[in-house]
């Protein structure tokens, strides 16, 4: 899943995963905002299926990636999954400020 309110991101994002082979139309879930991106983990997970790989944007109106991911780790451990079965959540930002990492790390992003 690729999450990101900005339409170059996503784009930029959907053309770098491409290059790795991954076809972005089957297997990828893009979501603008971080409300959107926890109703689809949910979603998934009550279908059966789940996710590998998040990235999320640190940034966005509404849910910003922090609170995104602490949403997704709160749910995905009331469903009774292990973090070792969980997907790796990581933040993409323009910040280079070690409290960015700091504080994605304390959210639950890898």
């Amino acid at each position: 899943m690729v999450v990101d309110d900005e339409e170059f991101c996503l784009s930029s994002m959907k053309a770098i995963i491409s290059k790795a082979g991954i076809d972005v139309k089957s297997q990828i879930d893009l979501c603008i905002t971080g409300k959107e991106a926890v109703t689809q983990l949910k979603k998934a997970t009550q279908e059966g299926l789940s996710y590998r790989l998040i990235l999320t944007d640190f940034s966005m109106p509404e849910l910003d990636g922090i609170q995104a991911t602490k949403q997704m780790r709160e749910y995905l451990h009331s469903m009774g999954i292990h973090n070792s079965d969980q997907p790796t959540i990581i933040g993409i930002t323009g910040h280079s400020d070690e409290g960015f990492i700091a504080l994605g790390i304390e959210a639950g992003m890898n």
